[in-house]
């Protein structure tokens, strides 16, 4: 499992942590919390705040509590946008991802015995990879939404990959005015 980082996830971002908890993130979510409790989570437990409440973001800067304000609710932009800022990985690891119901870790198995009596026939008969929540004791599968998982996981990797070429291209032009070079400035 990825240690770090590590975030708490405010009521108006549950996409969001069942998407971190997809890529192994442990993330925390409470669909009704107060705002004190978010910062005395995040403060306490050294995890990053995501929230897109523009009021609960100031008042964790102020603190100095790590925190990210989401602009843009578009699940592929946001997931570009804490790769770069957190690096965190778009990539699915099979051993590595938790229940994105409840946090916990999940196992992975190829057991279909296993997973037999949790699951139904046609999914059992379909299927050879299981992840299992030892704890809410869900099932899950690569099933037929797999493919927009995918997707979206590829589509926030070209934003990123597209956020990362414009930062590279607005330092080097800042590199290139600050130096006094250009039109202009020509030594004679």
């Amino acid at each position: 499992m990825p240690s770090y980082p590590r975030f708490v996830v405010d009521s108006m971002l549950g996409h969001v942590a069942r998407w971190l908890r997809l890529l192994g993130y442990d993330t925390l979510y409470y669909r009704k919390i107060d705002d004190w409790k978010l910062l005395r989570i995040a403060k306490n437990e050294d995890r990053i705040l995501l929230t897109r409440d523009q009021g609960l973001y100031n008042r964790a800067k102020k603190l100095r509590i790590r925190a990210f304000f989401v602009e843009d609710p578009d699940i592929s932009s946001v997931l570009a946008e804490l790769s770069t800022r957190f690096n965190i990985q778009l990539e699915f690891n099979k051993n590595d991802t938790r229940c994105p119901n409840c946090n916990t870790p999940l196992r992975y198995t190829t057991s279909v015995a296993e997973v037999a009596h949790k699951v139904s026939k046609n999914i059992a008969l379909k299927y050879r990879e299981f992840w299992i929540c030892p704890s809410c004791k869900k099932v899950y599968w690569q099933g037929t939404h797999w493919k927009t998982i995918n997707d979206i996981l590829e589509n926030s990797k070209i934003k990123k990959a597209s956020r990362l070429g414009n930062i590279a291209i607005n330092m080097r032009r800042v590199g290139v005015e600050d130096s006094g070079i250009g039109a202009g400035n020509e030594s004679r």
